[in-house]
């Protein structure tokens, strides 16, 4: 059976559906502030589930142990993605999700990969431009914790993706199925009042928020990492960082200086470098 053949034209579409939706859909974690970031979980992925199970057809197939574990680690690093956004904003969580590439360079001493004169200049750039983005920054405990949290579970997340055989849909529902189980067991003892807070308006928000920033999102990744060469994809796949940031000052009014923009590009750097070094090197270790 041949191999669909490669679209770069689709792959950047991707790359850009990337940064779309993250910048609309991850401000939204704090607009629709009536409702915990559990419930946001919750609809989010079943929503997405929901959607991944009509387009397979209702057919769910057994899986390896590597897609189990992306549905066992994905919630997780949802929750302190969303928490970290509600309790610290979108723009410091996401600069701090920016340094995901410090974990797999980490996990590589474990691994035994060998680590490349571009990927330590990557560490060093991606430290000092995530530290000064954040500098001036307020700076809150809780949502410090909830974002390293998510940035060490998206760490662990990039690894099994790396090595996840199943089709792309099935990994899809099996991951965002898991989310919502685990947004709803977390929302069991929240005290929302879905009748006073979800009109037809917020309706249609929750909705749009949960198709955006779940499906819609989802897809755009697989596009980019289906038709570009992993490590440009990795690249590109930052830019939903500046994309996020935009979409913070459109919808919730905050903005960075030129200074932290700086400092953004600079960690934008140093995480390319880090992206395009562990690519490689998970790339080699698929053919050992």
């Amino acid at each position: 059976m041949n191999k669909r053949k490669k679209s770069p034209l689709l792959g950047l579409l991707g790359v850009l559906g990337i940064a779309v939706t993250a910048g609309l859909a991850l401000p939204f974690v704090n607009v629709l502030s009536q409702f915990q970031p559990e419930e946001l979980m919750a609809f989010r992925g079943f929503l997405t589930a929901s959607i991944a199970l009509a387009l397979l057809g209702g057919k769910i197939r057994k899986v390896d142990n590597y897609t189990y574990w992306i549905a066992a680690v994905l919630p997780l690093a949802t929750l302190g993605l969303f928490n970290g956004i509600r309790y610290w904003g979108p723009n410091q969580t996401i600069v701090l999700i920016m340094a995901t590439p410090l974990v797999n360079f980490a996990i590589g001493f474990f691994l035994k990969r060998k680590p490349s004169l571009a990927s330590i200049v990557g560490l060093v750039l991606l430290l000092i431009g995530v530290t000064t983005a954040l500098w001036d920054e307020l700076f809150v405990l809780i949502g410090f914790k909830w974002a390293l949290f998510g940035t060490l579970m998206n760490g662990v997340l990039y690894e099994l993706f790396a090595r996840a055989r199943a089709e792309s849909l099935q990994k899809c529902f099996y991951a965002t199925i898991a989310m919502g189980t685990l947004g709803l067991i977390l929302s069991l003892g929240t005290d929302t009042s879905w009748a006073q807070a979800v009109n037809s308006r917020t309706a249609i928000t929750l909705f749009c928020f949960a198709l955006v920033g779940g499906f819609l999102y989802w897809r755009a990744n697989l596009l980019a990492f289906e038709n570009l060469p992993v490590a440009e994809a990795s690249i590109l796949a930052q830019l939903e960082t500046p994309a996020t940031i935009i979409g913070s000052y459109f919808f919730l009014g905050q903005h960075f200086t030129n200074g932290q923009w700086a400092s953004v590009a600079i960690a934008f750097f140093g995480a390319s470098l880090l992206a395009f070094w562990l690519a490689k090197q998970t790339e080699q270790e698929k053919h050992n």
